[in-house]
């Protein structure tokens, strides 16, 4: 008998084990199924920044009144508690249906704003989905390639009885669709800095009332090259429904390097690229080629952990501080390997002497004019001619060569101007490591 017993009751040991694991599953199954019974679907198609409304028709089922509590399991969609919101959107929307004073009680530390219903009792419950987050990847997709790779997002809303049973979901789906960029800004920045940066708002509606606006900007830095990418909304209504205006900004934190020269004149700055794991062939660009010369000039190799030496020459043609940069650039995977942040410090030149001219206003030929200058060394030497207005002003040759203390006549041609008015060019004699050996001024009355 005990060896008989001994397997029947180890068999029915193993039912008992399988017994909770079956009524957990069943359990669970009837739970999806009445959560399936009491969900209602909507789908929204929803664009970065805008407010989508919509109304939910919540119904008492019970012969009793309940008090309902209703949850959202993301802020991005909420419940619209205030009344004036409430009617700002329905006159939005235009839905006719009404609308209830102070229909919603709010108390501190609840799960969400709390509604009455008297048995059989149906109300409208306002809703609202409005996302300030953007997916960067998505924003630079085109727009089929949104609706071949969805992006759906699922929001639910519970309405839960005083017993804590839920009622009724309202399951949203989103559909996120592009949004229209009005304006793109890229800002320039040494790494590892914070930006702070003004941007005037445009006057795109009435320009009468009110003074400028500015927004600003705190950007915390990053290492160079990186770069960071982020959408600014501004909103002029009260409720904030749909952006005026959406900006996207790029901030590009470089390398910096400080640069003190004056104008007319080359200085030189050594830059060092490091080498990466790879091998790379490499070109380096800048911003302004007319005053920024690098060397090597065209497509070298960068050999892995190798440091590369770059020179700068920098000729700036205008006085004050400013920022150039420059890039150096992976030709064969198009991609940026280092970026540099040029902060120019740029100062006059001494000027050796000043002339006046008057040019008539209008059509003709111009005028010319000519000045002298006398080589100061003993031997001969070979001196070139540069203007900071190479559009006012031409030389009659832009390269000369004279014996030591002799003197030659500079010839000037001065384009006409159409309207009257004067302005100072500089005329520099460079010798031929484009340092400067005397600087004039032409002061040009336009009459």
């Amino acid at each position: 008998m005990t060896s008989q017993s001994s397997p029947h009751s180890h068999k029915s040991t193993g039912a008992q084990l399988a017994n909770p694991s079956e009524a957990k599953s069943k359990a669970e199954s009837i739970a999806n199924m009445l959560s399936q019974a009491i969900t209602t679907q909507h789908l929204l198609y929803a664009s970065l920044g805008s407010a989508e409304y919509m109304e939910f028709v919540l119904k008492n089922p019970f012969n009793v009144p309940e008090t309902v509590t209703i949850h959202s399991d993301d802020p991005e969609l909420s419940v619209i508690t205030n009344t004036e919101e409430w009617r700002y959107f329905k006159a939005l929307t235009r839905t006719p249906t009404p609308l209830e004073e102070n229909m919603f009680h709010l108390e501190q530390g609840a799960p969400g704003p709390r509604v009455y219903l008297r048995p059989k009792e149906s109300l409208h419950v306002p809703l609202k989905y409005q996302s300030f987050l953007c997916d960067h990847t998505m924003a630079l997709q085109v727009w089929w390639r949104i609706k071949v790779h969805s992006h759906s997002m699922f929001y639910k809303v519970t309405f839960k009885a005083e017993d804590g049973k839920p009622m009724a979901i309202c399951q949203v789906n989103v559909e996120p669709t592009p949004h229209v960029v009005d304006q793109t800004f890229r800002l320039y920045h040494p790494e590892l800095c914070f930006l702070k940066k003004a941007i005037r708002l445009p006057v795109w509606h009435d320009p009468a009332p009110g003074e400028p606006q500015d927004v600003y900007l705190k950007v915390p830095g990053s290492p160079s090259p990186h770069i960071k990418m982020f959408f600014v909304m501004v909103f002029t209504d009260k409720w904030m429904a749909a952006p005026s205006q959406i900006w996207q900004i790029y901030v590009h934190f470089l390398e910096r390097v400080d640069v003190s020269c004056v104008t007319g004149q080359r200085s030189c700055q050594s830059l060092v690229l490091r080498g990466t794991q790879a091998i790379r062939k490499v070109k380096c660009f800048s911003s302004h080629p007319g005053e920024i010369e690098v060397d090597p000039a065209g497509v070298f190799v960068l050999p892995p952990a190798a440091v590369q030496e770059l020179q700068l020459k920098v000729q700036p043609w205008q006085a004050g501080s400013r920022f150039l940069y420059v890039n150096a650039v992976d030709v064969e995977q198009q991609r940026l390997v280092t970026a540099w942040l040029l902060c120019l410090n740029v100062h006059r030149p001494v000027l050796s002497k000043a002339f006046e001219v008057c040019v008539p206003v209008g059509g003709g030929r111009g005028s010319s004019r000519k000045i002298t200058y006398t080589n100061p060394y003993t031997s001969s030497r070979t001196f070139l001619l540069r203007s900071d207005h190479p559009d006012l002003l031409q030389f009659k040759e832009d390269k000369f060569q004279i014996r030591g203390g002799e003197s030659y006549t500079i010839g000037l041609r001065f384009a006409t101007s159409q309207s009257p008015g004067s302005v100072d060019i500089l005329v520099y004699v460079n010798n031929l490591e484009e340092k400067t050996e005397e600087t004039f001024c032409v002061k040009v009355n336009y009459s």
